[in-house]
């Protein structure tokens, strides 16, 4: 007989009437899929565009009373294409299916050989409230309906599951799309040239299936999967790896956008995921490899850590441009408040948070010999800006370390103290003033004097003398009257003290001697350790507190452009 405009039945073979029983060969050819749109559409908004069965099956009805039926063959569906009606979209399509070796035993088993796939397509949306395309296409349907056929009494081979095995499911060049519509900008990726197979699929022997499924993202961006696993209780046993190679970061954007704060300008991504499973107890392998990552403009995003995300990727990234992180996850698959992604969301914000909580410990980790070092300070002894033996040590360590991070710049913060700094710094301005005042009166004199006053010698018999003018010209005041009633011990005291203070409390000395301390460590870095000049700047000093031993901490800090 004919179906449609050009679908064909055709039956051969034996029917008995009573009691009922039949043999028949049955083949179809171009039956017009679209004639099951009635029944699709109380259930789903989905338009079936097209699809046409052919097939070859043997059916052998035993009983009516209980139906005992098998039917064995093959069947092929062609041009599979539905549609999303909601939005108008390509939804799940195929060119073709075969089905072959393909038996059912009413009530018992269903049967495959081998499934093949041609060409097959699906989408996946997410949409902005975090609901999905398929949520949107399901019709909810009343919880109360009636029944319209009386279930027919169970027998003992309907009281368990119906047995499921598929010998192998072949993938030829397959293809999907996916698009996260909850992100700002949409974010939407392709997966192209899926080709493969899955093993056998059995739901009453627990082994695993055996994947081995190849395909690009994006079209150049190869993906392998390769494993085992069981589809009918993943818990028990699953043995996946999964490769992807030079994913464009681009593509990512919109998910840096929100969880970073930034747009993603260049890079490339690299996956090796291994995820085991045995009894419901996880334990996973992450590799995550980034290629030239550049970040782009920031994006206001309420959902973006606070955290110095720049700094954090100009300490991960090494010398060839890459970054290398591996995320493992173990927990109980079992435990429902287990989840996978968290875990990794949460080791990943980790990861930042030390990194540029502690980024100098992490730079003397990348030493030989660094530890856990942190190579974030440089100690002086009061009133000097000369580097101690152990300060050239960790220095050398630092600009080797820097030398791996080469996106990472230096700022140094030189510090100075008044406590311990102050008088050491009027002791050694006093003895300036001395020198510098000695050498105009011998100048004056017209006697012979050195080329620098810093290289005059003052005898201690002549500083008494000289300290009224210093006091007079320097604290711009007359000495107090009632030292005049002092002898000339007492009174010598009293202006040196004076002087003295007043250039222990002088911000100026302080200012310098900071500037020099940082200035020291630019130029051991820059002509000792063979650091680039231009990736050590100086930054405005302050002053600090001294340590209990008296010496004074000039702290640096790590940036990232």
């Amino acid at each position: 007989t004919g179906i449609g405009k050009q679908g064909t039945l055709q039956g051969q073979g034996q029917v008995n009437l009573a009691p009922v029983w039949a043999k028949l060969d049955v083949g179809t050819r171009d039956i017009d899929l679209r004639l099951a749109q009635a029944y699709i559409s109380p259930f789903i908004l989905l338009e079936l565009r097209s699809g046409m069965l052919d097939s070859d099956l043997k059916v052998d009805l035993k009983s009516t009373s209980p139906l005992a039926l098998t039917v064995s063959g093959k069947a092929q569906v062609n041009q599979l294409h539905t549609l999303d009606t909601i939005k108008s979209r390509d939804f799940v399509k195929w060119q073709q299916v075969n089905l072959d070796g393909l038996t059912y035993v009413h009530g018992d088993a269903l049967s495959i050989d081998k499934v093949t796939l041609q060409q097959p397509y699906a989408r996946f949306i997410i949409n902005e409230d975090r609901t999905t395309n398929i949520n949107d296409l399901l019709i909810p349907q009343p919880n109360d309906a009636p029944a319209k056929v009386q279930p027919q009494p169970a027998s003992a081979t309907e009281e368990k599951p119906l047995g499921i095995h598929i010998g192998q499911i072949v993938i030829k060049d397959g293809s999907a799309n996916f698009a996260d519509l909850s992100l700002t900008p949409n974010f939407a990726t392709a997966v192209q040239q899926l080709n493969g197979q899955v093993g056998t699929i059995d739901n009453r022997k627990p082994l695993p299936a055996p994947v081995d499924v190849q395909g690009k993202v994006d079209r150049y961006a190869p993906v392998t999967i390769k494993g085992g696993l069981n589809p009918f209780d993943p818990l028990a046993s699953l043995d996946i790896a999964a490769v992807f190679k030079r994913v464009e970061l681009t593509t990512l954007t919109p998910y840096s956008g929100k969880f970073a704060g930034y747009r993603i300008r260049k890079g490339r991504l690299n996956l090796d995921l291994h995820y085991l499973i045995t009894k419901g107890q996880l334990k996973a392998e992450n590799k995550v490899v980034v290629e030239q990552l550049q970040l782009g403009e920031k994006v206001d995003s309420p959902d973006a850590v606070d955290l110095p995300i720049r700094l954090a990727v100009a300490l991960l990234k090494d010398t060839h441009g890459k970054i290398s992180i591996e995320l493992p996850v173990a927990g109980d698959l079992n435990n429902p408040q287990f989840s996978v992604m968290p875990i990794v969301w949460q080791t990943l914000r980790n990861l930042v948070l030390r990194a540029a909580q502690a980024p100098f410990k992490l730079i003397g980790g990348l030493v030989a010999g660094g530890g856990a070092e942190d190579l974030g300070t440089v100690a002086f002894a009061p009133g000097s800006s000369e580097l101690a033996g152990d300060a050239q040590a960790s220095l050398d360590k630092l600009a080797e370390g820097l030398r791996k991070r080469p996106e990472l710049r230096l700022e140094i913060e030189g510090t100075s103290a008044q406590a311990s700094d102050g008088p050491i710094l009027a002791q050694q301005r006093l003895e300036r003033e001395y020198q510098a005042t000695w050498y105009k009166i011998l100048q004056r004199r017209g006697d012979k004097v050195p080329a620098s006053a810093s290289l005059m010698v003052v005898d201690e018999a002549d500083k008494p003398a000289m300290l009224e003018g210093i006091y007079r010209s320097r604290l711009k005041q007359q000495p107090p009257a009632e030292w005049e009633q002092l002898d000339r011990d007492a009174r010598t005291a009293n202006l040196r003290n004076a002087v003295l203070k007043f250039w222990a409390e002088s911000t100026a000395l302080l200012r310098t001697l900071g500037q020099e301390r940082a200035s020291s460590i630019k130029d051991y870095l820059v002509d000792k350790a063979k650091l680039e000049d231009d990736r050590v700047y100086f930054i405005d000093t302050h002053l600090g507190q001294p340590e209990k031993d008296g010496r004074v901490v000039t702290p640096m800090h790590l940036d990232a452009d």
